[in-house]
């Protein structure tokens, strides 16, 4: 095992302190005060300098997950962002120096030597970058956004891989998945306030028009619901309360109006009730009862409750009925020409021929809106075997074959994993590089770090 220096006796005292329960419900409260206050952009700010604090004081480089997508909760709601943010680039700069300042001080080892995971990005790399190789302009290639994207879902998030996996230690199995737990729960809670308060502040007309509202950001906020919904489950085969905090996040999914988070999101509900009666033997049958009841009151309720989610039931028929009549439907179509025209490189992420269809905001990609599309249209074949290979290999890491490795965990993450790709079936998804695409490699690191730890068991969970 390898050995870390010693730490101040007051640097330990301030972690152990500044990682509790206690400071993440510091938090938490704080980040709802800025939703209450509509006061997103300060509390972008805020949520900086406690990450800031974080990478100073912490050398768990995990710690700075559950506040960061906490600030990425705060973005969603900010529609059209990069043109607003680009004056003020200058605040990330303390970010910058606390990152170096982290790296130097709790310095690791830089090895990449047992990443499983390594092999199968670089080839997602190159395809990335050589995506549009023949096809796509120079002035699209070198735009600042389609740069971003390219550098991030590529070589970008393969470093960021190698640094991650590099860092990740678990010394402590169990005191590990409370943590992380806690946190992706923290966050699931915080984007179910979001909607439940926006539902409050339009209560009149949620009360006169008897159905879900319709907001800019629900598709980025059902996403992040899709990211965090197995976990309270998880915790649940422990402590059943947490059911409470899954029931929550469902009831998100389904206030989103989004369509994704509700025909995948009840689809990875499904996933996350097997998960809880296949592990959870003490409770089956008290859950199986409970279950029953609650299928009987929905059938008494489905009138209402059929009336109150219309909207996104009407869309979602819409969808499937006249689907290549829709912008989506469109893209799709677009995305088979272009990689019939371009069948080896395709068109490139950065190409913008389609933004008669979808004229895409500032830095944003002009996306197909379906993840497999997008590989073929944007990448074309290099790009199907190159994240082929890449999915087989996380399924491989997410679902060990040996008996004594096939962790609860891993299948938590394995259908966190699944919601997110389900998602991104109808969405940009995983290739937004931030938050989405990074916590899959989050998520694709601890599978192995759990994979390497010694005697992981389903009993030990």
């Amino acid at each position: 095992m390898e050995q870390h220096k010693p730490i101040p006796q007051w640097l330990a005292r301030a972690r152990g302190v500044w990682m509790s329960s206690g400071i993440l419900a510091a938090q938490f409260a704080l980040a709802a005060l800025v939703i209450v206050l509509h006061a997103e952009i300060v509390g972008i700010a805020l949520f900086l300098c406690i990450i800031c604090v974080t990478f100073a004081l912490c050398d768990d480089v995990l710690a700075f997950l559950a506040p960061s997508l906490f600030a990425s909760l705060f973005l969603l709601k900010l529609h059209d962002s990069y043109s607003f943010f680009r004056p003020l680039w200058w605040i990330t700069l303390p970010l910058f120096a606390s990152l170096i300042f982290h790296f130097v001080y709790y310095r690791r080892p830089f090895r990449i030597k047992k990443a499983k995971a390594f092999w199968p990005m670089l080839a997602v790399s190159a395809a990335a970058t050589l995506g549009g190789a023949g096809a796509i302009s120079r002035e699209e290639y070198f735009a600042p956004g389609a740069l971003y994207h390219v550098f991030f879902l590529g070589f970008g998030m393969l470093l960021l891989y190698c640094l991650f996996h590099s860092r990740i230690e678990i010394r402590d199995k169990d005191a590990f998945l409370k943590a992380f737990t806690r946190g992706m729960i923290a966050v699931g809670l915080l984007a179910c306030f979001m909607i439940f308060h926006h539902y409050l502040e339009h209560l009149p007309r949620v009360i006169e028009t008897k159905s879900t509202l319709a907001f800019q950001w629900r598709n980025n906020v059902s996403s992040i619901l899709m990211l965090v919904l197995p976990f309270p489950f998880y915790r649940a085969l422990k402590q059943p309360a947490f059911l409470l905090a899954g029931a929550a996040m469902y009831a998100g999914l389904l206030l989103s109006g989004s369509r994704g988070g509700l025909l995948f999101g009840s689809v990875e509900l499904l996933f996350c009730l097997t998960l809880l009666l296949f592990a959870d033997k003490r409770h089956r049958v008290i859950y199986l009862a409970v279950g029953g009841l609650l299928a009987v009151a929905l059938v008494m309720l489905s009138r209402d409750l059929y009336t109150f989610l219309r909207p996104t039931l009407e869309r979602l028929r819409s969808a499937v009925t006249d689907g290549l009549d829709e912008a989506r439907g469109g893209l799709y179509v677009r995305a088979v020409l272009d990689f019939l025209r371009h069948p080896i490189a395709g068109t490139g992420l950065g190409y913008m021929g389609n933004r008669d269809k979808h004229p895409s905001k500032d830095f944003a990609l002009c996306w197909y809106h379906c993840g497999p599309l997008q590989v073929l249209g944007s990448m074309g074949l290099m790009g199907a075997l190159a994240y082929g290979w890449q999915f087989i290999a996380r399924l491989r890491l997410l679902l060990p074959k040996q008996r004594e490795l096939f962790h609860l965990f891993h299948l938590t993450l394995f259908i966190a994993f699944l919601g997110i790709e389900m998602m991104s079936l109808v969405n940009p998804g995983v290739f937004a590089p931030i938050p989405y695409l990074f916590m899959v490699m989050i998520f694709t690191v601890i599978a192995e770090k759990l994979t390497a730890a010694p005697a992981l068991t389903p009993s030990s969970s």
